[in-house]
């Protein structure tokens, strides 16, 4: 089965050479450069150091091939001299498992992996490497600390996975064209998120469930949903990143309530989407150019406050008994100042309720999220956009009557009762906007706070 029996290479060797068949065991300091092919497994153990030089090109025949890491693997490659991982579709990858510490992957090139690195237990430098088109990128299994610095993820399904307690650092890196997600986080993970690049991806960054660390000074461009909060509940600290056109800049669903804190919200479809118990903290934020500004909807009660509105065509959107409270805010050159959508209505909350409503439907798909027995269950027809300034409307606003109905302001007075489906004949009042008193000059410290 064997031409030669394979001796292992010796660190001051540098010759080129083949690997065979059954699993190669390397248990000590190890060198590959050049041209390495890879005809079967290798695993490094606990002992073993494997390092692989600039320049060097790693074929892989078959997707099973995998490195398993135990020990330490020092991949070094250069800007001008990458190590390169010629692979076949689908390879499994490099997996750490409980490894050693030290190792580094640095300037490698992955392309059209199933999973280029799986990383349970290690905490490797993951530095100035590409990753092409893989099914995941790289996923961080299990309690990983991973420093994962200046790479480029272009194209894959998943670009990094942040799994079970795992606490990286992820900072400099650019995800572009992901068909899933650039990140992933869930299952008690953390760590910091700092001036990345999301861009052109289905979704930039996905946290699931607590993530109690910061995502700031990053750029989501053009990506369908920038960042997507799901059941984080009072974590995360979202600071100082730019959201540019996307279709949704940020996205608070289901018991979210992240500090939302000197962001930049421009020209996105609709820039912060709270949804079913989203109710984050918006503070210092400038939303220029937006189609919606904010939209509210299913008992989402953020605090929105000391953000600066321009331009954008709807500032506020309100449906389904969401009661947001704003105050102390600049609206300037804005459309229209606030809607409220037809599921808006206090009186139907008091007559019928959605409660129950909410609390049967979990219990038939079997849901046991426990946040659910929280849900409010007093509400007011008002929506209050009271102590706001609202820049060229002011006066307009400061001299209309009570019962005039402003073409600003789109609730009960446009739309006065509305008919459910399902709920029989009775009509239910909508509920009505607020905006007295008003603020007759701008606040002085609106908007993105200078550091």
């Amino acid at each position: 089965m064997l031409r030669r029996t394979l001796k292992l290479i010796p660190f001051f060797l540098l010759l080129p050479f083949v690997l065979h068949a059954q699993i190669l065991k390397i248990d000590k300091k190890t060198l590959w450069q050049g041209k390495v092919s890879l005809e079967g497994p290798v695993q490094v153990d606990a002992t073993g150091i494997l390092q692989i030089a600039a320049g060097t090109r790693v074929k892989i025949t078959d997707p099973s091939y995998t490195l398993s890491i135990q020990g330490q693997l020092l991949v070094e490659g250069s800007a001008d001299k990458p190590v390169i991982f010629d692979t076949v579709k689908g390879w499994k990858g490099i997996n750490f498992v409980e490894a050693a510490g030290g190792s580094r992957i640095i300037q490698a090139r992955f392309k059209n992996c199933a999973q280029a690195l799986g990383i349970i237990a290690t905490s490797p430098l993951i530095k100035g490497n590409h990753f092409i088109r893989c099914e995941n990128a790289v996923k961080l299994l299990r309690e990983s600390s991973a420093e994962i610095r200046n790479n480029q993820f272009v194209e894959n399904g998943l670009g990094l996975g942040i799994e079970m307690r795992s606490s990286p650092v992820v900072v400099g890196n650019s995800f572009s064209g992901h068909k899933k997600s650039g990140i992933t986080a869930s299952n008690s993970s953390r760590g910091l998120i700092e001036n990345n690049d999301f861009e052109n991806n289905q979704q930039g960054v996905g946290l699931l469930q607590k993530y109690p660390d910061h995502v700031r000074k990053n750029r989501f461009v053009a990506n369908q949903v920038g960042l997507y909060c799901y059941q984080t509940q009072n974590t995360s600290q979202i600071e100082e990143n730019l959201f540019r056109a996307n279709k949704y800049g940020l996205v608070n669903f289901s018991f979210s309530f992240p500090a939302v804190r000197n962001n930049r919200f421009i020209d996105n479809r609709t820039a912060v989407q709270n949804d079913q118990f989203g109710s984050a903290l918006i503070e210092h934020n400038l939303f220029q150019k937006n189609d919606t500004a904010l939209f509210n909807n299913r008992k989402s009660n953020p605090q929105i406050r000391l953000n600066s509105f321009i331009e954008n065509r709807l500032a506020i959107f309100v449906d389904y008994s969401s009661y947001p409270v704003v105050k102390q805010n600049n609206f300037e050159q804005t459309t229209e100042g606030a809607r409220i959508g037809i599921y808006q209505s206090a009186d139907w909350e008091k007559r019928s309720g959605s409660k129950q409503l909410v609390m049967k439907t979990a219990r038939a798909r079997g849901s046991k999220n426990a946040m659910l027995g929280q849900a409010p269950t007093e509400f007011t027809d008002i929506v209050d956009l009271s102590e706001n300034w609202w820049g060229e409307q002011t006066q307009k606003l400061k001299a209309a009557s009570r019962e005039q109905n402003l073409t600003f302001f789109y609730d009960r007075k446009d739309k006065p009762t509305v008919v459910y489906k399902g709920f029989g004949p009775d009509s239910y009042r909508l509920d009505e906007i607020r905006f007295r008193p008003l603020l007759l000059k701008p606040v002085a410290h609106a908007g993105p706070e200078k550091k």
